[in-house]
C-alpha cells in the first residue's frame, strides 16, 4: 500500500483530538445522566420520549466523532492519510457540530452550547489545515511530504541488466533500453552461389555449387556436338 507522508501539524491535530475527546466524553456522560433521570423520575414522563431520542442521537454523534478521530490518528501515524480524506473528515465534523451548536443556542442550553462550541472550533481548525494541504497539493507547492510507492513483489525476480539506464536496474527519466550493436545488413534466406574466390565452407546466405548429374542438359555446362 502506498504511503502518504504529508506534513500534518501535530499541534493542530493533537489539540483538536484532545479537546474533542474530552468534550465527547462530557456529552456522553450528560446524555447517560439525562436518560437515568428520565427513567427514575415521573416529573419528565411527559417528555420522556423526546429526551430519549435526543440523548440517543447525541450519544451516536459523539461516538461517531470519537471513531473518526481514532481513524485519523491511526492513518496519520502509519502515513496512510491522504489530504482529501483528512479534509472530508473535518468537513463532516464541522457540519455536524455546527448544526448541534445552533440547536443548543436556540434551546438556550448554555452548557451544551459551550461544549459543542469547543467541538465546532476544533473541527474548523482541522478544516482549515486540511484545506491548506489540499490547495498546496493541487498547485504542486506542498513541501515536506514525500510519496513512497507500494512494494511490488515481482520486482525481486527481474534479471539484472535489463535496463541500461543505471539507478539500480531501473530506467532513469528519459532513458531507454539500448539494443546491443548488431549488423543491420540484409541477408536473404534463399541460398545463393558462393563467390568463386571464397574456398570456405557454405555459410548462411551462400551455398556450394549445385551437383549436376552427367549428361544432364539442364545442369551440365559442357559443350555438346550435334
Amino acid at each position: 500500500m502506498a504511503k502518504h507522508d504529508y506534513p500534518y501539524k501535530k499541534k493542530v491535530n493533537v489539540t483538536a483530538w484532545v479537546i474533542q475527546g474530552i468534550a465527547c466524553i462530557v456529552l456522553i456522560a450528560a446524555s447517560v445522566w439525562a436518560l437515568w433521570v428520565v427513567h427514575r423520575s415521573d416529573r419528565y414522563a411527559k417528555y420522556s420520549t423526546l429526551f430519549v431520542i435526543a440523548a440517543g442521537l447525541q450519544i451516536g454523534i459523539t461516538a461517531t466523532n470519537i471513531v473518526m478521530n481514532l481513524i485519523e490518528i491511526i492513518l496519520i501515524a502509519k502515513k496512510r492519510m491522504p489530504p482529501w480524506l483528512y479534509l472530508s473528515s473535518a468537513c463532516i465534523k464541522t457540519t455536524v457540530w455546527g448544526v448541534v451548536f445552533v440547536l443548543d443556542a436556540i434551546a438556550m442550553n448554555v452548557v451544551g452550547a459551550v461544549v459543542t462550541l469547543a467541538l465546532l472550533l476544533t473541527s474548523i481548525l482541522q478544516l482549515t489545515h486540511g484545506a491548506v494541504l489540499v490547495h498546496r497539493k493541487r498547485r504542486g507547492t506542498l513541501k515536506g511530504g514525500s510519496y513512497a510507492r507500494a512494494e511490488n513483489p515481482t520486482m525481486g525476480f527481474m534479471e539484472e541488466g535489463v535496463y541500461d539506464g543505471g539507478g539500480g536496474g531501473l530506467p532513469e527519466d528519459g532513458a531507454f533500453y539500448r539494443q546491443p550493436n548488431r549488423s543491420t545488413e540484409y541477408k536473404s534466406p534463399v541460398h545463393s552461389p558462393m563467390p568463386p574466390s571464397s574456398p570456405s565452407l557454405p555459410q548462411y546466405g551462400y551455398s556450394a555449387t549445385a551437383y549436376a548429374p552427367a549428361n544432364s542438359y539442364e545442369l551440365d555446362s559442357r559443350a555438346r556436338n550435334f
